[in-house]
């Protein structure tokens, strides 16, 4: 549901200032992932992993390290998929959102970003 909520945040975005405002879908895209990404870490921090016990001064840098990775791996997956497969912008987002979220950010989340640290009881 957090990375839906994400998703949702980023393609009405990308949607709204591509098809209605006019801006270019690159751009667009990638405003559409900052919104994505803050609303992807306060769901994953507060939510999903819960994680809050851990500092954010700590998460934030590793969170950045991926969101930035993830970003430049959705854009380059929006680029192929529109300029050189030829499909619709939007259909790129989506197929790109897809593999990325799966194979990537969902994992790395999990076990880099918002590793909670385990008492081992001995």
């Amino acid at each position: 549901m957090a990375s839906l909520t994400a998703t949702l945040v980023d393609f009405s975005t990308t949607y709204v200032l591509t098809s209605l405002l006019g801006l270019s879908y690159i751009l667009s895209s990638a405003i559409g992932v900052v919104g994505g990404g803050v609303v992807n870490f306060l769901l994953g921090r507060y939510w999903v992993f819960s994680a809050e016990n851990e500092k954010k001064a700590d998460q934030i840098p590793r969170y950045m390290l991926v969101w930035l990775s993830s970003m430049l791996l959705n854009m380059g997956g929006i680029i192929f998929f529109t300029e050189i497969v030829g499909l619709y912008y939007l259909i790129s987002k989506i197929t790109t959102a897809v593999i990325v979220g799966v194979f990537f950010n969902y994992y790395l989340q999990k076990t880099f970003v918002f590793k909670t640290k385990t008492k081992s009881s001995i």
